[in-house]
């Protein structure tokens, strides 16, 4: 399948990404040939059996999804898992993911909600922006920003936002301002993540309450 690529590296995803079809159930996980998947009904529990699963050494990529859930967003939420899993595994950062289409519960102490930045290909052919959602460990989280300090629930917050804001970036369609300049010298080389969000909090404070919304 065809993923285009942006200079920065970032993937955008398509439709043929975003097709993998599924036995109805609430947690399917998927590695290389192999494909397993649950019956749970408790949105919580769900979540608990994907971590579990998500242990297993020939799993890369594990994708929690509720009833109801259009089969699209479950197939992008699975194959942005695998995207994750590969970019990590490159980077030392071994596990598969976890991730939904939808916000997930948090059924323990010490576990983080991720909503990563994603851009799609919708049927009609145009690109729009999108949350994927990812579960993990406090430490892995830690491992992968670098640091334990990271205000998750304050991205939640932005999330319509960010959403906004990217496909105001991919149009050029931002105002100038010091904020505005500052974000595309970023951009000269990333791209719009949540790691960039979560590396850059108080330029995006700025430009989600002062500037750009």
């Amino acid at each position: 399948m065809t993923r285009p690529v942006t200079g920065q590296g970032e993937r955008y995803f398509t439709v043929a990404d975003a097709g993998t079809m599924f036995n109805p159930g609430v947690v399917t996980s998927n590695a290389r040939r192999r494909r397993v998947w649950y019956e749970e009904h408790d949105p919580a529990a769900a979540v608990r059996i994907a971590l579990t699963v998500a242990r297993r050494s020939w799993i890369d990529a594990v994708t929690v999804v509720p009833a109801g859930v259009a089969l699209a967003g479950a197939g992008l939420a699975l194959a942005f898992g695998e995207h994750l899993y590969e970019v990590r595994r490159l980077r030392g950062l071994r596990g598969a993911c976890v991730t939904s289409p939808v916000r997930p519960p948090l059924p323990r102490a010490r576990l983080c909600r991720l909503p990563h930045l994603v851009t799609v290909e919708g049927r009609d052919g145009a690109w729009r922006d999108v949350a994927v959602w990812e579960v993990m460990h406090a430490d892995r989280f830690q491992a992968w920003l670098g640091r334990d300090s990271a205000d998750l629930k304050i991205v939640e917050q932005w999330l319509p936002h960010l959403l906004r804001l990217r496909g105001a970036v991919r149009a050029r369609e931002l105002p100038d301002s010091g904020a505005v300049r500052a974000l595309y010298a970023l951009l000269e080389t990333r791209y719009l993540s949540l790691r960039l969000v979560l590396e850059n909090p108080h330029l995006f404070e700025t430009l989600l309450t002062k500037e750009t919304r």
